[in-house]
């Protein structure tokens, strides 16, 4: 019944067999709901707080999780199809155009970060570029970027016109397709007079990361980088086992076997899953004892574990703003091959037992995400912040200020939540 397929932020375990089909009967529609509901008493992390519902009662399993989920701690918990769960996580793989947006502090909605795999990325468009409209819609402060744009299909088609930082305006339609999204957005190595630094984006943790990873930290190694500016402002997490590996390759081998996260589960699994995930020993391993980290509101779960399970053995700088607040994880579950089961089932802790940071990491040096430059832009406000931190031990940063609106990722769920990407 439960036998363990993979390990993510999470660990993906089968807990049914049945019916794939799509149209269900009333009496599928029932069993469906009855084992979920069961499911989740079972291995929810609040499943004390879950309240008695008849779950015959509701039109799906989704309606279901709404009716029970702790609110308003729980955001995080989703329910999504098998395949596309396993695509996104294994393969980097989904369907949509693979950039992320950002309204600035003037109202403008700007390309956040862009995939360079991806078709708008060969058309030219970056980071920075502003959206004045969609299909011939102005936009606007306030309105649903994720509504504009429609269903994560392939084909779905949409005009775009975008103004770039030398003030001219590009139109172009492109149609929805798979892709396949890079996680390192952007790496880099700067030479301040033998003073080595290296610079990395990193938007996400998932399974091709790793391989990602090795790359940079080859060439980070090679050139004896002496100091490393993570930026994760707009990583909004995935696995704990990519996590430990990034962890291990800033720590280094002296650190290995050190405590890096431990999980806590709730009664009814405690004995069996709590457990403590260690620092490993890897190639090209750099051994800092120092990290910067670029951060945002919109730095979560994975990565504020890199920070939290970093702090007790590294000084851990946070340069930007306070991250988002996820101290949880979530194991994922296979329904039937039909539907992958997230709910959030542990907690995570570092090696002083620190965690519950449900208002995020604050922030060390405030400094504003200035999305009118590109990564790598040493002009760019945060990285040139982080920057004058290291060469001259600056730590008064700029005041940042947000719109008040809230950002597009915000009314993501699921994977477009972690994705943070259209």
């Amino acid at each position: 019944m439960n036998k363990q397929l993979l390990l993510l932020l999470v660990i993906l375990l089968s807990i049914a067999n049945g019916c794939k089909k799509d149209d269900l009967s009333d009496q599928e529609r029932k069993k469906e709901n009855k084992d979920f509901y069961e499911f989740m008493q079972d291995w929810y992390f609040w499943n004390d707080k879950i309240p008695v519902i008849k779950p015959a009662n509701y039109p799906s399993l989704f309606d279901v999780l709404e009716a029970i989920r702790y609110r308003p701690t729980d955001r995080w918990s989703f329910i999504l199809d098998y395949n596309e769960f396993l695509a996104y996580f294994m393969e980097s793989k989904l369907i949509g155009y693979g950039f992320g947006t950002s309204w600035d502090s003037q109202g403008k909605l700007r390309v956040s970060f862009i995939h360079n795999t991806v078709e708008l990325y060969e058309k030219g468009v970056r980071r920075s570029w502003i959206i004045e409209s969609i299909n011939g819609v102005n936009v606007n402060p306030g309105m649903s970027i994720t509504q504009m744009l429609g269903p994560n299909n392939e084909g779905v088609t949409n005009a775009f016109r975008f103004r770039t930082p030398l003030d001219s305006v590009v139109e172009m339609s492109v149609q929805k397709k798979e892709i396949i999204a890079n996680t390192v957005l952007h790496h880099e190595i700067f030479d301040y007079d033998g003073l080595i630094i290296g610079y990395m984006v990193l938007q996400s943790f998932r399974e091709p990361t790793e391989a990602e990873l090795n790359d940079v930290f080859s060439a980070f190694s090679a050139a004896g980088i002496q100091e490393l500016i993570l930026d994760m402002r707009y990583n909004g997490g995935g696995l704990v086992s990519v996590a430990n590996k990034l962890a291990s390759l800033i720590a280094g081998p002296s650190m290995a076997n050190l405590p890096f996260v431990t999980f806590e589960y709730n009664a009814n699994k405690a004995q069996e899953y709590n457990k403590t995930i260690k620092l490993e020993n890897l190639e090209n391993s750099l051994g800092l004892n120092r990290l910067i980290t670029i951060c945002t509101r919109g730095s979560a779960s994975a990565s504020e574990l890199i920070i939290n399970g970093l702090r007790p053995f590294i000084d851990v700088v946070i340069v930007g703003n306070t991250t988002y607040g996820k101290p949880m994880g979530a194991n994922a579950f296979n329904y039937n091959d039909k539907y992958a089961l997230v709910p959030i089932t542990f907690k995570t802790k570092n090696a002083n037992n620190e965690g519950d940071y449900f208002d995020g990491i604050p922030v060390d040096i405030p400094a504003p995400d200035d999305l009118s430059r590109d990564f790598g832009d040493p002009e760019e406000a945060s990285l040139q912040i982080a920057m004058a931190f290291i060469l001259s031990g600056i730590s008064k940063g700029i005041q940042v200020t947000e719109p008040e609106i809230r950002q597009p990722w915000e009314d993501m769920k699921g994977l477009r939540w972690e994705s943070r990407m259209h």
